[in-house]
């Protein structure tokens, strides 16, 4: 098997958490207007839509594009990335019982462990569905027997 990646490009998501961040910025600008003319409640709200805003850009940069970022399949088995914090997971082919697709309407990969875990491979994680559907058949023709549950 020649060793395949599969980037995660989740432009989508980082769209909705983008806006959602502008959302908060402008609540919170909203409610400091109204602090400062008399209303002391108005500080508070600035103050939880800025936490809202921030972490919004928070999850906006840790789910950007970057090197090694995504699944990594080879002979061995198989490296995911974590979508949040990044760090690669080592799974061998041994450990993988199934492949199974779940989900109508927020499609999924779900890679069923021998240890009775799984892992998720959502589809907003990757740009284009080809490469998340080419994920899927990679995935089950290497690892284990693939089902669809959609």
């Amino acid at each position: 098997m020649t060793p395949r990646f599969f980037p995660y490009r989740p432009g989508a998501i980082r769209g909705v958490l983008a806006a959602l961040a502008a959302v908060a910025t402008a609540v919170g600008t909203a409610a400091t207007l109204q602090g400062l003319h008399g209303r002391p409640v108005g500080y508070v709200r600035a103050a939880l839509a800025a936490v809202l805003a921030l972490a919004f850009v928070w999850l906006v940069w840790r789910l950007r594009p970057r090197d090694g970022y995504g699944v990594r399949l080879d002979l061995a088995g198989v490296e995911l990335a974590r979508a949040i914090d990044g760090h690669p997971e080592r799974v061998l082919w041994s450990q993988v019982a199934a492949v199974r697709q779940a989900g109508r309407w927020a499609p999924r990969w779900v890679v069923e462990l021998r240890d009775g875990t799984s892992r998720e491979l959502p589809r907003a994680l990757f740009s284009d569905p080809s490469v998340w559907a080419d994920l899927g058949r990679a995935l089950a023709s290497s690892g284990g027997h693939s089902t669809t549950d959609a």
